[in-house]
């Protein structure tokens, strides 16, 4: 579990916990899973470590990839510092954790890789030029690596929530009136809770969902309507 310490990644992690599941949840701040699920430190910019920690595992049944960086401004606002730093926590640490995880599954004849993208893959949103970018290449990379490993019974799906309240959200929201501004894009007029987002994961990782691979689940609120 990438990013587990907050937000979706802590609320997945956390449900897959209750489902009795062996949880190892990698993060920036392991402190915030202390007594939750063991946890390691992870940054997952690191190439070299987050392929090193998915490498040393004897055995891998799911991988949830929930990091995530949310740079803000349009097309004429957006840097070359600002697009290569997202793109390389949003969508080159996924490309790099499924590259180490994607063979070992594939050795056990087995496993589900769950990737965290965003609606904003598939609707315009303002202000969110290089995100969108980075959630599209996610939504991309689960299609192509569920196309390749199908054969080998391994599933990749990915997760496109709508705006989901989290510690991040509440952050760029900067008070009470941002976070009405934001639940009034949903066409239910609330944001989202991670519960909601790690029900859909655990349903993903679960036999239930065996039918499941290459796609993008858009959980909305009826945003993208």
């Amino acid at each position: 579990m990438i990013a587990a310490g907050q937000g979706i990644g802590r609320a997945i992690a956390l449900a897959f916990r209750d489902e009795g599941a062996e949880v190892l949840g990698a993060t920036l701040h392991p402190e915030k899973l202390e007594g939750v699920v063991p946890a390691v430190r992870l940054d997952a910019r690191d190439k070299g470590a987050l392929q090193a920690l998915i490498g040393g595992m004897a055995h891998l049944d799911v991988l949830v990839n929930a990091q995530g960086v949310v740079p803000v401004g349009g097309v004429l606002e957006a840097t070359d510092e600002a697009w290569e730093e997202a793109f390389r926590l949003n969508a080159q640490s996924v490309f790099w954790a499924m590259q180490a995880a994607l063979p070992k599954m594939a050795a056990q004849g087995g496993g589900s890789i769950i990737n965290i993208a965003s609606v904003a893959a598939f609707k315009a949103v303002p202000q969110r030029f290089v995100y969108s970018a980075t959630k599209a290449a996610v939504v991309a990379m689960t299609r192509a690596a569920a196309l390749e490993f199908a054969p080998q019974g391994v599933r990749v799906n990915a997760i496109c929530p709508g705006t989901v309240d989290t510690p991040s959200l509440r952050e760029r929201a900067g008070g009470e009136e941002g976070l009405k501004a934001f639940a009034e894009r949903q066409l239910l007029k609330r944001l989202g809770r991670p519960e909601e987002i790690a029900a859909l994961a655990v349903y993903l990782a679960s036999d239930e969902g065996a039918f499941a691979t290459g796609g993008a689940f858009v959980v909305d609120g009826g945003m993208s309507l």
